[in-house]
């Protein structure tokens, strides 16, 4: 076990563990992973740094929540296992800067899906947006206006229904 320290956290990291992980553990294949996949490495090499420091392969994450864009993806929210466990923990996110203002958010434990059965905490990295880089076309984007007029339509049906004289 290694002692890592970052912005007020203690770390008891197996690092070998870790990698080991990474080697074994098995990807998803839809495409807005597979865009994360092919460039996270060399579009966020700070990152890249920060993680392996952990034993932790940046192309390889447990978990990848996306909402697609006209040319890109944000990529809300991105979860990597760590075998090991949090000495101390910090009342703040980690912050990294690497071409964007990155949180990295630490959760002991079961954080999202992963494939690890020993001791293990997560690092979840928010706030990563990439550009569309398949030769597939780009998912179709979410459009925030219908889902707005949605929800605005059920609220007032729902007003309606309750407030009815």
């Amino acid at each position: 076990m290694v002692l890592i320290e970052k912005n007020n956290y203690k770390f008891s990291v197996d690092i070998e563990k870790t990698k080991e992980y990474y080697n074994t553990h098995s990807l998803c294949d839809c495409v807005c992973c597979r865009n994360y996949y092919k460039q996270i490495a060399k579009e966020l090499p700070k990152l890249k740094e920060f993680l392996v420091d952990f034993g932790v392969d940046i192309s390889k994450p447990d978990e990848i929540m996306s909402v697609e864009n006209e040319g890109f993806i944000d990529y809300l929210n991105v979860d990597y296992t760590v075998c090991g466990n949090v000495i101390n923990m910090s009342e703040y996110e980690i912050d990294v800067y690497d071409n964007l203002f990155l949180n990295v958010i630490v959760t002991e434990g079961f954080a999202s899906p992963n494939e690890q059965t020993g001791e293990y905490f997560t690092l979840s990295v928010t706030n990563i947006r990439l550009p569309w880089v398949l030769e597939v076309p780009n998912p179709t984007p979410i459009k925030i206006k219908t889902i707005n007029k949605t929800k605005n339509n059920a609220f007032k049906s729902l007003k309606e229904k309750l407030f009815k004289k």
